[in-house]
């Protein structure tokens, strides 16, 4: 499913203010991932929930800020439910490095 950006909304409070978002983009591997999408695109989709209209992004928040600052308008996103983002994220939570309150850094 294609999405317009702004049916996008941040699942985790640390990024839902602009200070949350830039702060993401200030590593290199961040400037890594830019460049890449620059030349091929994005080419996973964005993994989200849906709520009344909009899509909460669950996965994917480097490659959502990376995009819009690219001034990509569009994404693809596959809308799971909310168990299923916990089954996709346990696996992941040791290599995840997380904020103070324990909510993950980048997805």
């Amino acid at each position: 499913m294609i999405v317009h950006k702004n049916q996008i909304v941040f699942r985790h409070a640390h990024l839902d203010t602009e200070e949350g978002r830039m702060s993401q983009t200030k590593n290199d591997n961040f400037k890594k991932l830019k460049i890449d999408i620059e030349k091929n695109g994005i080419l996973n989709p964005l993994i989200c929930t849906e709520k009344d209209g909009k899509y909460r992004l669950c996965i994917g928040q480097r490659r959502f800020i990376a995009g819009c600052l690219l001034g990509i308008e569009e994404y693809k996103i596959k809308i799971v439910d909310n168990e299923e983002v916990d089954t996709l994220l346990n696996p992941c939570k040791e290599y995840i490095k997380v904020h103070k309150d324990g909510t993950p850094l980048a997805l």
